[in-house]
C-alpha cells in the first residue's frame, strides 16, 4: 500500500491502524517523528511537514493532534458484554471514541479519544471493571 511505503521511506513507525474500503486511520507517536537533531535546531516540524507533503500526493489528509490511545487487554474478541460496558462508560462520561482498532493478536482493542478526556476515561473504566462491590 502506497501510504505505508511513505512511512517506511521516512522511517516513521505507525502505532495503531484502522482501515475501511475507502480510508485509513492511524496514530503516530510524535516523539518518534521528531528527531533530537531537528529539535535542537528549533525545527521540530520539518519531518512532520515532509510526511504531510508526501501523503498529500496520494491521499486526502486530515491531521488531528492531542489524542490518546486507551488499550483494553484481554479476551476482548469474544466478549461483546465487555465492549458494551466500555461504550456505556464512555457514553455516560460524554466521551466520543474517534477510532477503534483491534490488534492482530485479537487480545487488545485500542480506542482513540481526546487527550483531555483520557484520564477521566481510564479512571471510569477502572471503577467499572475493578471496583470492589
Amino acid at each position: 500500500m502506497q501510504v505505508f511505503s511513505i512511512f517506511e521511506e521516512l522511517g516513521i513507525s505507525v502505532d495503531v491502524v484502522a482501515t475501511s474500503e475507502v480510508s485509513i486511520s492511524l496514530t503516530l507517536d510524535p516523539s518518534k517523528i521528531w528527531s533530537r537533531d531537528l529539535i535542537k535546531q528549533a525545527r521540530p516540524y520539518q519531518e512532520l511537514d515532509r510526511m504531510v507533503e508526501e501523503l498529500e500526493k496520494v491521499a486526502v489528509l486530515h491531521l488531528l493532534q492531542n489524542r490518546s490511545i486507551i488499550s483494553l487487554i484481554g479476551n476482548v474478541q469474544r466478549s461483546s458484554l465487555i465492549l458494551e460496558k466500555v461504550f456505556n462508560v464512555f457514553r455516560s462520561n460524554g466521551v466520543n471514541v474517534q477510532m477503534i482498532s483491534q490488534g492482530a493478536s485479537k487480545v487488545n482493542i485500542s480506542l482513540i479519544v481526546n487527550d483531555s478526556e483520557a484520564e477521566q476515561c481510564v479512571k471510569a473504566l477502572h471503577d467499572t471493571f475493578f471496583a470492589e462491590d
